[in-house]
């Protein structure tokens, strides 16, 4: 399989996936400012992570720029964050809101249940979850907002290694 995984986060988790994701299916992985247009013409399947960050995705102006260069690819996407892996709806703003269409069509996209660690955030984004905190009715997103979570598993990723095996195959 000739391809690459492309990632950007935030605090830590993207990162992780995607070198867990490089050592089982073999590929080169590299921070998304290191890829060139150049670099992505080598590869016919990408492989792309993304955290969320306020509900958007951290690489989505790169996406956008790389929409041509995307399209004839075997394009996979996974999108690290918090509550949007159980809520359809979420997920669906998420995509909306964030990828083209040209990139919609054509990827695979996966959504990842990611971490936070409260104390290793930013005073920034420690203010503004605690602001989130308090403006949130759903006892359950309050508590996870105020205490963090940790749902970083290698497990997390087989169905989308099983995806990527299965393109790989056609």
């Amino acid at each position: 399989m000739n391809g690459i995984i492309i990632y950007q986060g935030k605090y830590g988790a993207t990162r992780q996936y995607a070198h867990w994701l490089g050592e089982t299916l073999q590929m080169p992985v590299s921070k998304v400012e290191n890829v060139t247009p150049a670099v992505l013409a080598l590869y016919d399947t990408i492989v792309i992570g993304s955290s969320v960050y306020i509900g958007r995705l951290v690489l989505r102006d790169w996406l956008k720029e790389n929409d041509i260069r995307l399209k004839d690819k075997k394009l996979f996407i996974f999108i690290v964050c918090s509550f949007a892996v159980n809520d359809m709806t979420q997920q669906r703003e998420i995509i909306k809101n964030n990828l083209g269409t040209k990139i919609k069509d054509v990827a695979e996209i996966f959504f990842l249940p990611g971490r936070c660690v409260v104390s290793g955030l930013s005073c920034k984004d420690r203010l503004m979850l605690k602001l989130g905190a308090w403006i949130e009715k759903d006892p359950e997103k309050k508590s996870v907002m105020r205490n963090g979570f940790d749902h970083l598993e290698r497990s997390n990723l087989k169905p989308l290694i099983e995806n990527i095996h299965r393109m790989a195959d056609d």
